[in-house]
């Protein structure tokens, strides 16, 4: 994915419990700080879960919409979200993807809306250096690659073998709501939501996006176009304001 500028804003959302409501946390952005941008870094998001001051009987909800990002700090949010006693819900509002995939795998329950994506992929890495570096890279990547797919299958089980789960990976898999539940990377089918938020995200390093999630980007700019020519053409046409 390329790199866009550090901007200042937040990448969640939080809610804390009320009228039997679970705490609710969205991941609306990248996994990762200074891989991509100001994204969810394991120390934010373990901080505004703790401040929810959660009771061992309360369900915490994350909510997700995600290209991914950095897969270490996608491991260290899976593996505190599973070290938790509360029960934990996912729902995948658009898209989690890469990184975001594996920290969706917390998930006692995982939720997708129909219209909803998950996508996995192998690691990647960037690496300079001579033949001996880049010969250890691939072996760290492999060491990853299987470090992802025992996350994959321990939600899974014995409904796909490591094999399958590693050809997943190798061929950069995306699966809608409904497959991703026949496979077992997800749990239950919910109502639809318009992820509109998958259109900022730049999903272009990726080599199997669908037609679906394409489509709606250049629906979306095209609706932002045409809201900006009329906004345009209407300014035109009251004339300059009065001084």
């Amino acid at each position: 994915m390329k790199h866009i500028n550090k901007q200042t804003r937040q990448w969640f959302s939080v809610r804390a419990a009320a009228d039997g409501e679970p705490a609710e946390l969205f991941i609306y952005d990248e996994i990762g700080a200074g891989w991509f941008r100001d994204g969810a870094t394991p120390d934010s998001f373990i901080k505004q879960v703790k401040e929810l001051k959660l009771k061992k009987t309360d369900q915490l909800s994350i909510r997700i919409n995600s290209p991914g990002g950095n897969m270490f700090d996608g491991n260290t949010i899976y593996n505190y979200l599973r070290s938790l006693k509360n029960e934990v819900i996912v729902t995948i509002d658009g898209l989690a993807a890469s990184a975001a995939s594996i920290v969706a795998m917390a998930g006692d329950k995982i939720r997708m809306p129909e219209n909803s994506f998950l996508m996995i992929h192998n690691p990647w890495m960037y690496v300079a250096g001579d033949a001996n570096t880049m010969r250890k890279a691939a072996d760290d990547l492999d060491e990853m690659r299987d470090g992802a797919v025992k996350t994959y299958q321990s939600k899974v089980g014995d409904r796909l073998s490591r094999e399958e789960i590693t050809t997943m990976l190798n061929e950069e898999t995306w699966l809608i709501a409904d497959k991703a539940i026949e496979m077992g990377f997800a749990d239950e089918l919910v109502e639809p939501v318009r992820a509109a938020a998958l259109a900022r995200f730049d999903l272009s390093e990726y080599e199997h996006v669908p037609d679906a999630i394409t489509k709606f980007k250049r629906h979306e700019v095209m609706r932002i176009e045409k809201m900006r020519a009329a906004l345009k053409e209407r300014l035109a046409y009251q004339g300059p304001s009065p001084a």
